[in-house]
């Protein structure tokens, strides 16, 4: 019986002390990632080239903030690894011959992904009617045109602002 005893026990310390190792040695987690993505359109169409501004709140190491300008499908990808759990974001998309977007705030805890769409309106400017004259009698105004928001194509994660916070 002495000997079951100690063959059980020597198993058993063979099972612990290969957890234990295992436990000791294993690599930490990766950072997680928090993920920024959407598009910018106007009307029907995507605007390409916009610029999306990010400004952190809660970030030691980041002054200012952090541009992406979408792809010719109008989508922006921010990844930030190591953002920190108080963290909360603004964004903001701007492109030539548009009105800026509203901002958009993301209180903390952040989500790790978030989709956010910016619809702009594109900025028209009306030339004066010659002096001394009104409209013209019979002048018909255009039937606005059915808006679609257009097929959001996501940017590749190749293609994202990548950005490592340093703790």
């Amino acid at each position: 019986m002495k000997k079951v005893v100690q063959w059980m026990a020597g198993i058993l310390a063979g099972i612990i002390g290969s957890v234990a190792v295992y436990y000791l040695t294993r690599p930490a987690p990766p950072p997680a990632v928090t993920t920024f993505e959407g598009m910018v359109y106007s009307g029907s169409s995507p605007v390409a080239h916009a610029m999306v501004q990010l400004d952190l709140d809660g970030v030691v190491n980041i002054s200012g903030p952090i541009h992406d300008i979408t792809n010719e499908n109008g989508a922006y990808r921010f990844e930030l690894t190591g953002l920190p759990n108080n963290a909360s974001a603004k964004l903001l998309a701007t492109a030539n011959g548009y009105a800026a977007s509203s901002a958009q705030s993301l209180l903390s805890p952040l989500q790790r992904e978030t989709h956010l769409d910016f619809p702009l309106s594109p900025v028209v400017i009306r030339p004066a009617p010659p002096s001394g004259l009104g409209a013209a009698v019979g002048q018909h105004t255009a039937t606005p045109a059915q808006i679609h928001i257009p097929l959001y194509i996501a940017k590749g994660a190749s293609q994202a602002m990548k950005i490592q916070i340093a703790h």
